[in-house]
């Protein structure tokens, strides 16, 4: 139940979570269709991992919520920022601003993520450096970057570390506030992954919309045997703890 349908203050109830690149704009494309969801205009919020809301003590909580629109609007807020699993202090901020906020995270092959999101950031014009390049860049950019959107630029393969962003998330929530889904899923049974969303979320079932399509970007070129052969080595050992974690059999991904 919502909080202003509880007559308590109207807290944002679920946040989808992560990851960029892993199928969240098309699982928020549908849920904008459900009648018991609000969304912000503009999609993705950024309020919990920007620094700059709280560099001066708390967060002005009012202009967060103004985002949303009526408080006594009952039906569930979200906040679908897919980077709040990723930013460090993110998950701890939305622990102390409502500790029962439900988590939607979409996890994607990390490689794959990668390069997306490098191919997303060549077609904005916001990287100049061919794919192998960046991620050898990676580091040293992370560590001069001033403000978060630089960091988020070029965060490659630092995004696809899902289980230690799994971990962190775990040891702020409870377990059953996380609903942790493989974006493949989403794409080759869209009908299932969302009732089981909305069945997380409390909510009635709904009728998908006819023209549900996931958002495919169009590369270049794919990505070099080499260069995935090299990610696959690097992500390992996170891609076998993701496996302890979940329980889940992400072989393809070792591949």
């Amino acid at each position: 139940m919502s909080g202003a349908a509880s007559g308590a203050a109207h807290l944002v109830d679920f946040v989808i979570g992560g990851v960029q690149k892993g199928g969240t704009t098309l699982l928020w494309s549908i849920l904008t269709r459900h009648p018991g969801v609000a969304f912000p205009e503009g999609k993705e919020v950024h309020w919990f991992d920007n620094d700059e809301h709280y560099a001066h003590g708390p967060a002005d909580l009012a202009a967060y919520h103004a985002r949303f629109g009526d408080p006594a609007d009952p039906r569930l807020w979200g906040d679908p920022t897919p980077s709040y699993l990723w930013w460090p202090t993110a998950p701890a901020r939305i622990r102390d601003y409502n500790p029962a906020m439900k988590w939607i995270v979409l996890l994607r092959d990390p490689v794959s993520r990668a390069y997306s999101h490098w191919n997303m950031a060549r077609s904005r014009g916001a990287e100049k450096l061919d794919f192998r390049e960046a991620l050898a860049a990676e580091d040293a950019r992370l560590r001069a970057a001033t403000r978060r959107r630089q960091a988020q630029r070029y965060s490659y393969f630092s995004r696809g570390l899902y289980a230690q962003q799994i971990a962190r998330l775990w040891s702020l929530f409870p377990r059953e506030q996380a609903l942790l889904l493989r974006s493949e899923w989403l794409r080759e049974d869209p009908e299932g992954i969302v009732a089981r969303v909305l069945g997380f979320l409390g909510l009635p079932p709904m009728t998908l919309p006819e023209d549900v399509n996931a958002f495919a970007g169009e590369y270049e070129r794919p990505i070099d045997p080499a260069d995935r052969a090299a990610l696959v080595a690097a992500y390992a050992p996170e891609i076998r703890e993701l496996e302890r974690l979940t329980g889940w059999d992400l072989a393809d991904g070792l591949r």
